[in-house]
């Protein structure tokens, strides 16, 4: 039985063998067919190992934790249903009473600037519990990270450097453990360093012990996120009951801060990787999919029409004894070779298609979890993709090429017309090819009216010529509202010197970036909610030159003026929209609205005062994410000078390009302070070209492989009508002799071709009916089944596909009767 084997083994390693050398030498004896396969493969392939590359990197592997299925995010629940950030109070009793957690860790963002240098350089940090590296499993390289009594006041001027800063900003020396930085004018011990990797990748480039001071301790005010690590055999839907139920306790205990809120646990790699990133990818994963699709039915039609002129050959093996399945064996280990070569050569391609991509790649559209590379993963996707794609070109031509009439093709001396199943094969794949470029397409069409209706946004503001510019301060430097006051005041007057700027302001966030504060408010005079309960409206703090600087119009009453100062009676604008929703039918100058006042250097909000509106102005967009500049929310306004803080933007306007007056404008501020950071240097037109930068991203690739798509549909189009139309050459000078016009014959040809094109478009609009909607939560103002954009991508791949059709069904006008008759 063994030896059996053994035998059989070798016998079908020798005939491998036999049916590789072959198909090399096939391979080479047509060196343009063979270019022309393996190119097109590796376009498809390509593409697809380069799409690929980001899908596995960001949704497929595991996030590089220990045991990443346990960590979790957790989140207050607020009374609308939606997740929300936490307050201290409600942290601290989370932490004390929870069973299902191993660590529980908050976090919370902050910007420092580093001084000792020539620049001062403002840095992304983040605040977080002792616990953080514990739920996330992570040590230091170097050094070590915080010890369990460094989250209290005064024993928390320790700092965790990323891998990154290490080696840009402190050489790489490892002497650095025990060195005292500057961070806000104070000073802080560098206690480690973590490993490169993924925290090379987050915008944050150091870790600072998050400590609350007895201002923080507030159930009113939600600031912090919160990870945290499940306990050995906790599921999910547990660990979110019992938080549920933590909450419940809170709310009866507290309803003024707590009626209504609870607590929602998710899966950490949900907060990670937002759905509308999951869904673009997988879309265009599919798109290059569709796309190697097409380019699979071009090279089987190809391969198709070779057969035509292999089938002499495959008639005489099969007469000398060849049996049907080893002929099949060896026209599939052809194409598979050809679906190899394709893959080497994809390969190369996509590793260059992804590092372009990664170059273009809109920063923060990924999660710094995706380390995208050509890894294992990726190598091993090519290669199958490559073996599966020579199966799926090469089997329609070997099962319908080795059905061959011995009798007939050895008579006939190999000359033949392929028959009617190779037709119906060729016709069925170019009309799979038109359905799919018409998904493609369509998709592609409605990205883009959806891109244009963003793009196309009004923000509010005039952005022509206006600089923004953030001023990262810290509450150690600024304890005091006069002496703050009177800096922001002091730099603005400096820049408002500078030649060629025309005005400048103070704001806390510049337009179309970041949300303003989340307030909550009661009109006074109305009916009482509790603070939990009511609603929220922006809380934006600006310089009274604000709406004239970034041209934001007054509608009604009057704009904020250098008289509002901290002594004066506080007065506030709000935006239409507060206007129209919480205003309507009645007029909103001289109301109160009442709010709890943002206090200096402190998490938690002071006392509830009313702020008397005295004038309304035009909507501005203040979110900065894709899809929220469509959002109008309600605003109020109020000057710097009667709520100061210590997040604070300079927005000016030029009389020219305002990144011109950039290095001027630094000078004027460093005047006033030199180690003052300015950060973040950009023209609101760029603000607003970022806020779109994801939407803009996926369209132009979308579209891109809908024009590939299409000119591969159209190749394949003109391969089908131009091969039709020479083996119907004899038919074609018999229907001239009997009378027929070149009018005639060019209409029977395109006929037929346009029939094969609108089954093509019926089959595709019903592909893409179900296919599109998938693209409903990536579409702005545009409808999946928009009927104008279906029409106009149906009208362009028709018009491409006829075009493709008319210059080879063009020949038939040209044939002499006599000459082929004759001939033949």
């Amino acid at each position: 039985m063994e030896d059996a084997r053994r035998v059989w083994t070798w016998a079908w390693l020798e005939h491998l063998t036999q049916d590789l050398k072959y198909a090399l030498r096939n391979l080479r004896k047509s060196p343009g067919f063979t270019a022309v396969a393996v190119a097109s493969l590796a376009l498809g392939i390509g593409a697809n190992t380069a799409i690929f590359s980001f899908v596995d990197a960001a949704l497929l592997k595991p996030l590089p934790y220990p045991h990443p299925e346990r960590i979790v995010s957790v989140w207050e629940k607020n009374p609308f249903g939606f997740s929300n950030t936490i307050s201290t109070l409600n942290f601290l009793d989370w932490n004390r009473q929870n069973r299902c957690f191993q660590y529980l860790s908050a976090i919370a963002w902050d910007t420092m600037t580093l001084t000792g240098s020539d620049r001062p350089l403002e840095l992304n940090v983040q605040r977080v519990s002792v616990s953080y590296f514990k739920v996330l499993g992570v040590g230091a390289e170097l050094g070590r990270t915080f010890a369990s009594d460094e989250d209290q006041v005064g024993k928390d001027q320790e700092v965790v450097l990323s891998n990154g800063i290490w080696q840009s900003r402190f050489g790489g020396d490892a002497k650095v453990i025990g060195r005292e930085i500057m961070l806000d004018a104070k000073s802080y011990t560098v206690i480690g360093v973590l490993p490169a990797g993924v925290f090379d990748r987050t915008s944050a480039v150091m870790w600072l012990p998050l400590a609350f001071s007895p201002a923080d301790m507030t159930r009113n005010y939600h600031w912090l996120s919160a990870i945290a690590r499940l306990q050995d055999g906790v599921a999910l839907d547990r660990a979110g009951a019992e938080m549920d139920a933590i909450g419940a306790r809170i709310a009866a205990l507290y309803p003024d801060s707590n009626k209504g809120w609870g607590v929602t646990v998710d899966p950490y790699i949900d907060q990670v990787v937002q759905p509308q990133l999951r869904r673009s990818l997988w879309v265009l994963l599919a798109a290059v999919g569709a796309v190697l699709l097409i380019g699979c039915a071009n090279l089987a039609n190809l391969t198709l029409a070779r057969g035509t002129h292999r089938e002499h050959e495959i008639a005489i093996r099969a007469a000398l004894g060849a049996r049907r399945l080893r002929l099949i064996r060896q026209l599939l280990t052809e194409s598979i070779l050809l679906g190899m070569l394709g893959g080497v050569a994809g390969l190369a391609l996509g590793d260059a298609l992804m590092r372009g991509i990664k170059l273009w790649l809109p920063p923060d559209m990924l999660p710094p979890q995706a380390n995208v590379r050509m890894d294992c993963d990726v190598l091993l996707f090519t290669m199958v993709i490559g073996i599966l794609t020579g199966i799926l070109f090469g089997l329609a031509p070997a099962l319908s090429g080795t059905r061959p009439d011995l009798v007939e093709m050895l008579k006939e001396g190999g000359q033949t017309t392929g028959g009617l199943t190779r037709h119906r094969i060729r016709t069925a794949l170019v009309v799979a090819e038109v359905a799919l470029s018409f998904v493609l397409l369509a998709g592609a069409s409605l990205l883009i009216q959806s891109f244009n209706r963003l793009a196309s946004i009004d923000p509010g503001v005039d952005t022509a010529s206006v600089l923004a510019v953030d001023l990262p301060m810290s509450t150690t430097e600024f304890t005091n509202s006069t002496t703050l006051t009177n800096y922001l005041t002091e730099i603005a007057e400096n820049v408002r010197s500078v030649p060629g700027v025309r005005d400048a302001a103070i704001t806390d966030r510049p337009p179309m970036e970041g949300y303003a504060n989340g307030a909550p408010f009661l009109i006074e005079g109305r009916t009482y909610e509790p603070y939990s309960q009511r609603s929220l409206c922006g809380f934006k703090v600006v310089g009274p030159s604000y709406f004239h600087t970034v041209g934001i119009r007054l509608l009604k009453g009057r704009g904020l003026e250098e008289s509002d100062l901290a002594d004066a009676p506080r007065v506030a604008v709000i935006n239409e929209t507060m206007a129209k929703t919480y205003f309507k039918g009645e007029d909103p100058i001289g109301k109160r609205i009442l709010i709890r006042q943002l206090m200096l250097g402190q998490s938690a909000r002071g006392p509830e005062i009313p702020w008397q509106v005295v004038g309304v102005v035009k909507d501005e967009k203040v979110g900065g994410q894709v899809f929220s500049l469509d959002k109008d929310i309600p605003v109020i306004y109020v000057t710097f000078y009667q709520s100061p803080g210590t997040r604070n933007s300079l927005v000016v306007r030029g009389d020219m390009n305002p990144l011109i007056l950039s290095r001027s404008i630094e000078q004027a501020i460093w005047k006033v302070n030199k180690n003052q950071a300015v950060a973040n240097v950009e023209t609101l037109e760029e603000i607003k070209s970022k806020a779109v930068a994801s939407a803009r991203f996926r369209t132009v690739l979308l579209a891109i492989f809908a024009g590939i798509a299409v000119l591969l549909a159209a190749v394949g189009i003109y391969g089908v009508v131009s091969y039709s139309v020479s083996q119907r050459v004899y038919e074609m000078a018999i229907r001239v002799a009997l009378g027929a016009s070149p009018g005639d014959l060019l209409k029977l040809v395109i006929g037929k071709a346009t029939l094969m094109v609108m089954v093509g478009l019926a089959l595709g609009a019903v592909a893409a009916l179900a296919l599109t909607r998938v693209l409903a939560s990536l579409l702005y103002d545009t409808s999946p089944t928009d009927p104008v954009t279906w029409v106009a991508a149906g009208a362009l791949l028709a018009a491409v596909a006829l075009l493709a059709c008319y210059f080879p069904a063009r020949r038939v006008t040209k044939v002499d009767p006599l000459t082929i008759l004759r001939h033949e």
